[in-house]
């Protein structure tokens, strides 16, 4: 599912977590370490499986948790409008 990162948000990544402010909506987000690795995978473009994969080895977590770590983490970003979902290419 091809997908981009929106612009207007403030990312930093500190330590194992990264930080997003929204300054549209004044609102900070802060994600865990799983869910910043998930992140900058976004940020590089992997897709959904690959992402899942590398959970799977990093974490030592069976592929359905990482499944549904990834699909949680995805929903949210969407419902914030840090990430947009792209109509296929025809």
């Amino acid at each position: 599912m091809p997908y981009k990162i929106n612009k207007g948000f403030i990312i930093q990544k500190l330590n194992d977590k990264t930080v997003i402010f929204d300054g549209e909506e004044s609102v900070l987000y802060t994600f865990n370490e799983t869910a910043s690795y998930i992140f900058q995978k976004l940020k590089k473009g992997w897709e959904e499986k690959k992402i899942i994969d590398a959970l799977t080895k990093k974490y030592k977590v069976k592929e359905d948790k990482a499944t549904k770590d990834f699909k949680e983490l995805f929903g949210d970003l969407k419902k914030k409008k840090i990430i947009a979902v792209l109509s296929p290419k025809k």
